[in-house]
């Protein structure tokens, strides 16, 4: 598993990166030897990224806000940094959400940060 594969933005994007990649990266957090992943966790997540990409996406001035809520999406770092240290996620769930996470950098970036994660997430439950 190679989340170095993971990058966002125009120019940058993988033409694979919903498809084929998040398919692997699904796998990599399905099959991961040692801690399972709860489904909760995982869901959970997915459901606060998204709910600060509506936040973003729906504002009159996309750029201005995504400024302004930055440090609070970045904090899912932490959040995941926790579930982690409590065993409710695994190494490989963490890998890619973190560097999911480093790669959003703008309104546009953000919002494909979270179609990439509910291909993972769809891919996730295809291999439960």
């Amino acid at each position: 598993m190679n989340v170095s594969q993971i990058k966002l933005g125009a120019g940058n994007r993988p033409r694979d990166l919903f498809s084929t990649l998040a398919e692997e990266f699904a796998k990599s957090i399905k099959h991961n030897a040692g801690r399972a992943n709860k489904p909760a966790q995982l869901r959970k997540f997915y459901d606060e990224l998204c709910m600060w990409n509506d936040r973003v996406q729906q504002a009159t001035n996309r750029g201005k806000t995504y400024q302004e809520l930055e440090p609070f999406i970045k904090m899912l770092k932490a959040k995941v940094a926790y579930a982690l240290g409590r065993e409710l996620v695994n190494k490989n769930f963490s890998d890619i959400f973190n560097r999911t996470m480093d790669e959003i950098k703008s309104a546009e970036t953000l919002k494909e940060g979270k179609l990439f994660m509910e291909a993972v997430m769809g891919y996730c439950k295809l291999y439960e």
